[in-house]
């Protein structure tokens, strides 16, 4: 069973739980903003975040589309995740709000859709899991550009597509600052819930799985302790860290390995929304904090799901309230 949260004496450092150098995977895909444009005449500064994001999306559409016409077999196994993909794009359009008249044409053209290159014969899904791990890094770093709000849906698309890769690489972004404590202790509830999960369910799982469990306890441990230090803070006032429970009733009777890979999978779809939320912070490096957070998650959902049988999560939009669907930022502006 994990050890007890302890109450730490002070200020912990960033760099010793993050580890060193630890920097954001992958990189976003951006379109510059017009350059020489004069600074009262710049659009909003989501414009071309927005561009990127759907530009990414668009290609992963026709590249989806493209493994399907190359080989008929594959549209079982990629209906549903064209259907997010398209669904990620319709929602990113009705945010990308350009401006009108003499500034439509401000952040950047959005380019036709071109298909990714695709391996002939076998591949074709390696390809394209490859290709959703670098869109969800993508968007993860994209998080810490945005306004809050749209960091939000965007550590949402970037989860879902971490789940399509089911695999979550590069180390956490370095955190620095805090903001959003009420945010920050949802999420550190939900590690701490975690961190006990995981530990009863590793002693029903043998051999590699066993070593996988021990391996995301001792993530689930860091970042419960990461979260602690931006609690505590190192200047202002400092906000006090919930603490771990003794015990928490889980939503799955650990009795095989194959609840115990149930209860892994509910453990981490309970981090997303947490972590989708906190991706609303107003400090640039605690929404990619978030955002790695909601990626990592609903990516071990996703591996974890398919060792239990159980099939891959149907929402677009993990962890994002429907509400937050809606157009809010007015990037034209």
């Amino acid at each position: 069973m994990p050890e007890a949260v302890p109450r730490l004496p002070g200020a912990v450092s960033r760099r010793a739980l993050l580890g060193r150098g630890a920097v954001l995977g992958g990189a976003a895909l951006l379109l510059p903003a017009a350059a020489g444009c004069a600074a009262e005449t710049r659009p909003h500064k989501d414009v071309p975040t927005l561009a990127g994001a759907i530009a990414s999306e668009q290609n992963l559409v026709a590249t989806y589309e493209a493994a399907k016409a190359a080989d008929a077999s594959l549209s079982a196994r990629l209906d549903l995740v064209l259907a997010h993909h398209r669904e990620h794009l319709a929602v990113l359009k009705r945010h990308y709000v350009p401006g009108s008249g003499d500034r439509a044409d401000e952040g950047g053209a959005i380019p036709a859709p071109s298909a990714l290159p695709l391996p002939d014969g076998g591949g074709v899904l390696d390809a394209l899991r490859d290709a959703e791990d670098r869109a969800a890094q993508a968007r993860t770093a994209d998080a810490a550009k945005a306004a809050p709000g749209l960091a939000q849906l965007l550590a949402s698309i970037g989860a879902c597509e971490a789940g399509h890769a089911m695999l979550a690489s590069g180390e956490p972004p370095p955190v620095r600052s805090k903001s959003g404590a009420e945010a920050v202790r949802t999420a550190l509830g939900a590690e701490h819930a975690a961190v006990y999960g995981y530990g009863v369910l590793g002693a029903r799982l043998r051999g590699s799985l066993r070593m996988t469990a021990t391996a995301v306890w001792n993530d689930h441990r860091a970042r419960r302790d990461a979260l602690v230090s931006i609690l505590s803070g190192d200047s202002g006032e400092p906000a006090e860290p919930v603490a771990g429970a003794a015990a928490y009733r889980l939503p799955v009777k650990v009795t095989s390995a194959r609840s115990a890979a149930r209860l892994a999978a509910a453990l981490e779809d309970d981090l997303v929304p947490a972590y989708v939320a906190l991706a609303g912070a107003s400090s640039p490096d605690l929404r990619a904090f978030a955002a790695d957070g909601a990626r990592r998650a609903r990516a071990r959902s996703a591996a974890w799901r398919s060792k239990a049988g159980l099939p891959a999560p149907a929402d677009a939009f993990p962890g994002l309230p429907p509400a937050a669907r809606s157009p809010r930022p007015v990037p034209g502006e």
